[in-house]
Order: structure tokens, then C-alpha cells, then sequence
């Protein structure tokens, strides 16, 4: 199974998150599931907002952006707590208990597997622009007709189009 913590009805008994990502029910109560989510996204989204539940506890990580290493140098303090605040933003935004949000490393794959060793996830849901999808996805996926995992941990892509 992964490194999550499995999947908890509001008595507090356990029961198996779906394999297809939906929330999961118990009876007629909602079950909170541990749900990394990791936005490249400068703003929140309604996309965003309907893959996580009232009931999930979140952690919310968003990649400092990648820069040249001139910039790195003169700004890494800056765009850290950039990517610091619209992690908490994020945060305020979405339902359910947020239990943490930070910036994390510019390599996506690297920034969940550091958030996965402190926050036992049972999915991350990873928010991308159109463009970004083919390049992270091809990173991120494994072998053609595998399940999308990352360290055992369910993935999925919530693909949100760029605000006009």
C-alpha cells in the first residue's frame, strides 16, 4: 500500500480509500483521507478545490520556481517565501483541515517525495497548466498501462487552464 495512513471514517474507524480517487464513504459519513496536493499554479482554482473533500486533512506544497543560477544566487530567499504565501493561500482556499503548507524544491518529483517523508499521504494531487502537463506527466508516470503512483501513493493531475 504506500506510506498513507489509510483512510478514516469520522468514528474513527479505517476503511479503504476507491482506487479510482473518489472520496471515500462510509455508511452515510464523508471519510477523511491525508491528500498531498503540490500546485504550480500561482492561484487556487475551482479544479483545484473539487479534488479534495470537507473531510481530508491537506498539505499543500508548491515548487519554488525554477531559475538560472544567477538568480538562484540573488533571489532564492524571495522566490521561497513567494512560493511560501501562495502555498498558504492555497491553503485558506481549499476545503477540508489544513494541516500544513509550504514552498518546496523547484523538481516536482523532488517536492512530493520530501512532503511524503513528513505528511503520510494516501493521494497527491499534483495542479499543472496545460502546457506543463506532457513534460511533468512524462517525469512523474511510470511504465506504459502501470498505475500512477508515486512511492506507492496514488497520483493524479488536476490539468487547470490559464485564467484570461
Amino acid at each position: 500500500m504506500g506510506s498513507g495512513s489509510g483512510t478514516h471514517c469520522s468514528d474513527g474507524s479505517s476503511c479503504a480509500s476507491p482506487a479510482d480517487g473518489s472520496r471515500a464513504v462510509c455508511g452515510s459519513a464523508e471519510m477523511s483521507r491525508n491528500v498531498l496536493v503540490v500546485s504550480t499554479l500561482e492561484h487556487e482554482d475551482p479544479a483545484l478545490r473539487s479534488a479534495v473533500g470537507d473531510a481530508d486533512r491537506i498539505k499543500v506544497v508548491v515548487p519554488v520556481v525554477k531559475q538560472g543560477l544567477l538568480d538562484w544566487l540573488a533571489n532564492d530567499e524571495r522566490a521561497f517565501a513567494h512560493a511560501a504565501e501562495v502555498a498558504e493561500e492555497t491553503a485558506e482556499e481549499l476545503p477540508g483541515e489544513n494541516v500544513d503548507a509550504a514552498a518546496g524544491e523547484a523538481n516536482v518529483a523532488l517536492a512530493i517525495r520530501d512532503a511524503l517523508a513528513s505528511f503520510p499521504a494516501d493521494e497527491v494531487v499534483v495542479a499543472i497548466r496545460p502546457q506543463d502537463r506532457d513534460g511533468l506527466a512524462e517525469r512523474l508516470d511510470p511504465a506504459e498501462g502501470a498505475a500512477r503512483s508515486v512511492d506507492g501513493v496514488p497520483l493524479r493531475f488536476v490539468v487547470v487552464a490559464d485564467r484570461e
